[in-house]
């Protein structure tokens, strides 16, 4: 019953994400609507720790599966997956912050394509670069804070590129901890 509920769930929650609950046709001139930044999973894509999009994943019941590379996080979206995107892996920087998430899945229904393009055409506008056909096509969408969406639908192989070009960094504080350098040496 769970695999059965997870993947509705999951595209309920994708939706709702995206601004919208129903997937209506996109209006290209109705820019005053749109996001001006980039959502991944509902989540604000600049500076996302790892920890903070897998609580996110989790309590919409989407968990990894085992990875063999460091900084590399792969799901399954389920069988249906989100109007056909089953996949999704992310990429993160040695700080543990994401640096890229890659959407994909095989949607052979031209309608699950549609959807898709047209409701990141209706959550983010008319696309910075590329363009949109009903809902088809090749695009992307930049934002001013260092983030971008890259979206492929042309083919049934689609995908979706969420990039943080410049994703927080862990930095030290300059201050050396005398104390703990002289237990270290006892």
């Amino acid at each position: 019953m769970r695999t059965k509920v997870a993947p509705m769930f999951a595209l309920f929650i994708f939706a709702l994400s995206m601004g919208t609950a129903t997937l209506v046709k996109a209006e290209a001139n109705d820019v005053s609507r749109s996001s001006n930044v980039a959502e991944l999973f509902g989540l604000p894509l600049n500076d996302l720790s790892v920890s903070q999009l897998e609580n996110q994943l989790n309590s919409m019941g989407l968990h990894s599966y085992p990875s063999y590379k460091d900084g590399v996080i792969s799901y399954s979206l389920g069988p249906e997956g989100i109007l056909g995107v089953t996949n999704a892996t992310i990429y993160s920087n040695g700080s543990g912050y994401v640096r890229q998430a890659l959407l994909s899945g095989v949607v052979e229904s031209s309608e699950k394509r549609k959807a898709l393009g047209e409701l990141l055409a209706r959550k983010y506008g008319k696309p910075s670069e590329g363009f949109l056909s009903n809902g088809i096509g090749r695009s992307k969408w930049l934002f001013k804070d260092g983030t971008m969406i890259e979206f492929h639908n042309t083919t049934y192989d689609v995908s979706l590129i969420y990039v943080d070009e410049s994703p927080k960094v862990a930095t030290r504080s300059g201050q050396i901890d005398v104390e703990a350098l002289s237990r270290k040496k006892q």
